[in-house]
Formats: structure tokens, sequence, C-alpha cells
């Protein structure tokens, strides 16, 4: 409940600062995503990873401050990724196939950073939601908070557009006792209180100049 009480007040902050953007950033990318457990008490569910793409969009000032405003932005994300789930029985041994899960993310958040207007590193957080859908369309879909870090570098060869290389940490919430109830019959409880994967991704930019 905490983690939502700050991200509503992180967001109400964000927006102020974005009403006064000089710089819009819009990152379209496409990346790998590690594969991911999500441990139940009698077993583990795991997808196999693979691609996922999706969609930046940044407020800030870019190099048009001198103070810490400077490479601030705030930025809306969008991540999709598609990836076949397996469960692990612990006592057997064995896998069940349990078809395609699908992982939305949307997420808000701040990322700092620092370089010489062609080279520049940041880091950021976010904070949202990451949806779990299903493809058996008798098995429960999810809705959890998330949490996420994430870092890397921009490169500007021109003043227009540039290139990023972006990694991040995302951590969806989970009740210790959330019943899963996916697919094949599979009824294990969940617990865990958090599921964390990487993505990796590479994407262009367009930079939007809005002091004109």
């Amino acid at each position: 409940m905490l983690f939502r009480y700050l991200f509503c007040l992180l967001s109400f902050m964000l927006c102020a600062h974005v009403s006064k953007a000089q710089i819009t950033q819009i990152n379209p990318y496409y990346g790998i995503t590690l594969p991911m457990p999500i441990k139940t008490y009698y077993g583990e569910f795991n997808t196999d990873g693979g691609n996922n793409f999706g969609l930046n969009v940044s407020f800030g000032h870019w190099t048009s401050q001198e103070d810490f405003t400077r490479n601030l932005f705030i930025e809306l994300q969008y991540n999709y990724h598609k990836t076949p789930l397996s469960y692990y029985y612990y006592y057997s041994g064995g896998f069940e196939d349990l078809g395609d899960l699908k992982m939305h993310n949307a997420l808000l958040g701040v990322i700092k950073g620092a370089g010489n207007e062609i080279f520049e590193g940041y880091a950021g957080l976010y904070g949202g939601v990451t949806i779990f859908d299903v493809e058996d369309p008798e098995a429960f879909d999810y809705t959890r908070f998330t949490v996420a870090a994430g870092a890397g570098i921009k490169y500007y060869p021109t003043l227009s557009f540039g290139i990023r290389f972006h990694t991040q940490l995302n951590m969806p919430m989970w009740a210790s006792s959330t019943y899963m109830g996916w697919s094949g019959g599979e009824t294990g409880t969940i617990s865990s209180i958090m599921t964390p994967y990487m993505n990796f991704n590479l994407g262009i930019f367009a930079n939007i100049d809005r002091t004109y």
C-alpha cells in the first residue's frame, strides 16, 4: 500500500514537471526479455523469455537548463512480451506446457542523465502495472503493481534524433497467498512477494524541441 501512495505522489509531482518540459523524446524499441520464474509452494511457473517491443515517451529539459533539471526526464513506458509458459512440479520433477503468456507493462517514472550532448548515461525509477494475460480462456489473468529500475546510454548523432540502449529490472508485486490457477489444473499458491525479470532494449528516438 505504501508503494501505491508514493507512486501517486510521484505522479502528481511529475505532471507538474511535464507542463514545463522543453524537449519531448519518442522512442520505439525492440529487445530481449530474460526468463522469469514464478515460484509456488508445490512447483514453479517458468517463461522462456524472448523478444519484446514497446514505446517510451519522455518529457524534459535536456541541455536547456543549468540546474538539477538538466537531463531530467519524466517517462511513460509501454512494453509487450509474449512467451511460452510451463509448470515444473517439485516432487515429480515433470514439466507441463501451459501455452503462451502475454505480458503488458505500463509504467511512469523519472530518469536523470549526465553527458556531453553526444553521449549521455542515465538511470531511472518507475512504477505502474504489469498485466499477465494467459492464453487459456479459462485461466485467471492478473494485474499487478510493478516497480522498476532502469539504466542506459543515449547517443545523439544529431540534435533531432538519437539511438538509445536501455536495460531494466521489472519487479511485479504479489501477495504470498495469491492463488494462481493457471491452466492445466495448476492450482499453485505463489510463495514469493515479487517476480523480478530483466529487459534489454535498443531503439531510436526523435528529439522534439518545444522551445521554438
